[in-house]
């Protein structure tokens, strides 16, 4: 019954636990991992410079809103919401497809174009990639048969409550950490503003490695570890940590995936999260111990250890009541919980 009623309690905060067993493991939590890009920032992201290798500009942008315009991922997004903006005409990309934790390719006119980091394209180290690395903003390249064609550096805000969220889980000694596929400027320019450690920072993640990030943390069995992400990349690491949490504004594959929805676009859900579940179990505590010594008494009484005590034919029938009244209303008490974040 408290489990009933915590799921019910969360949903008006806002939180939609898909598995119970949350509710019972979350009071243990000592680390959150993030996401960065639309988990710790508000994933609306704005193209903030664009540089052009090619003097066929016109062409670039066409190419390049013919690889993003078909693509859910935050950055692909933006940067087709920019070139559309800008009277764009996307180009016909033939076999376009996404590549996990990398970017988006296809062909065009018989040439292999490709758009996603710079890792992947091998242009990292070009000048007009590390120029706009070193103002913290994330890249996005575009090339044609390997050869570097344009770059778009990108940035993104804070979700409000960020900041305030990650204070409080520090406060309580649980440890945080940012596990992102983004460019390492962008990613330790997030964690400053937040007074994440650099230690507990890692940048230009493939879904395997931030799979891989958690295996080692979930390795100390003392450790019960939440991940909170909102993309397809984020959907085997939302499986593989201890409590999966996905923002609502994320992709279906990683909803499906995660053990806990955060329905609003606030992170002071987790906060909901952890709370919710120490009072929860508090009261399946007090529900079993009650339990326990009502029922000894009731064996004791039955056994005749009490000489003196007798209950009236007529009245035992409240026994039963006696023993489940406490149990409810202890239960009911939990929906008058309330955290606003």
């Amino acid at each position: 019954m408290v489990v009933v009623i915590a799921g019910g309690v969360a949903a008006k905060h806002g939180v939609v636990f898909k598995s119970a067993m949350a509710i019972e493991t979350a009071r243990n939590v000592s680390h959150v991992v993030f996401d960065k890009t639309g988990t710790l920032t508000q994933g609306e992201l704005s193209v903030a410079e664009a540089v052009y290798l090619s003097n066929k500009d016109d062409l670039v942008e066409s190419i390049t809103l013919g690889l993003t315009c078909d693509s859910k991922h935050p950055v692909s997004a933006a940067i087709s919401t920019y070139l559309k903006e800008n009277g764009v005409d996307a180009a016909k990309i033939g076999d376009s497809k996404s590549v996990t934790g990398k970017g988006v390719e296809g062909t065009f006119d018989g040439a292999n174009v490709r758009g996603g980091n710079t890792r992947w394209l091998s242009a990292e180290t070009l000048p007009e990639v590390q120029d706009l690395l070193a103002k913290g903003l994330t890249v996005f390249g575009v090339a044609i048969n390997d050869q570097l064609i344009a770059v778009f550096g990108l940035s993104d805000c804070l979700r409000p409550d960020s900041h305030s969220v990650v204070t409080e889980l520090q406060k309580r000694n649980i440890a945080i950490s940012i596990v992102s596929g983004d460019d390492t400027g962008a990613v330790e320019a997030v964690a400053a503003k937040l007074g994440i450690p650099a230690s507990h920072v890692r940048s230009r993640c493939t879904p395997g490695d931030k799979q891989v990030y958690l295996k080692n943390l979930m390795a100390d069995e003392k450790k019960v570890v939440i991940f909170c992400g909102d993309g397809t990349n984020d959907a085997v690491a939302l499986a593989q940590a201890d409590i999966g949490v996905h923002m609502n504004s994320g992709s279906d594959v990683a909803q499906t995936a995660a053990d806990v929805v955060l329905v609003r676009p606030y992170l002071g859900g987790i906060l909901v999260l952890l709370d919710l579940s120490k009072a929860a179990l508090h009261r399946i505590f007090f529900n079993f111990a009650w339990s326990f010594v009502y029922n000894l008494f009731a064996i004791l009484l039955a056994a005749g250890a009490f000489v003196n005590a007798r209950i009236p034919p007529q009245y035992a029938g409240l026994g039963e009541i006696v023993s489940v009244v406490p149990v409810i209303l202890i239960a009911l008490h939990l929906r008058w919980f309330k955290r606003e974040y």
